[in-house]
């Protein structure tokens, strides 16, 4: 078995049950005792703060995703009009080719 613990798992010291000689220390301070050779170190604390910086980092993820979103809206309606100068300026362009080709068929 591996001398280290898993993800929000850790040990007492009083492993002697577990192959290996039972050396695992749980890498918080202070043994909370008791009988069971894994147990998980949770107290109300300790989750609220896991909760509440969980939170904060999603919040910050969210304001950041909206930024970027709301740039690049930005940026497509600035695409789609100058898009929609182009067209006008072609059919603008295509009207005055006619009416040069048909002055010249004129003469």
């Amino acid at each position: 078995m591996d001398e280290q613990a898993g993800p929000g798992v850790f040990f007492n010291n009083n492993n002697s049950g577990l192959p290996g000689g039972g050396n695992i220390k749980a890498p918080q301070t202070g043994d909370f005792g008791g009988g069971e050779a894994a147990r998980a170190h949770y107290n109300i604390p300790g989750i609220l703060h896991f909760l509440q910086h969980e939170w904060a980092r999603f919040e910050v993820e969210r304001a950041q995703w909206e930024v970027e979103r709301a740039e690049l809206q930005a940026q497509i309606a600035f695409l789609q009009g100058e898009r929609r100068g182009q067209e006008n300026l072609k059919k603008d362009l295509v009207r005055r080719i006619k009416m040069l080709e048909y002055a010249l068929k004129q003469e």
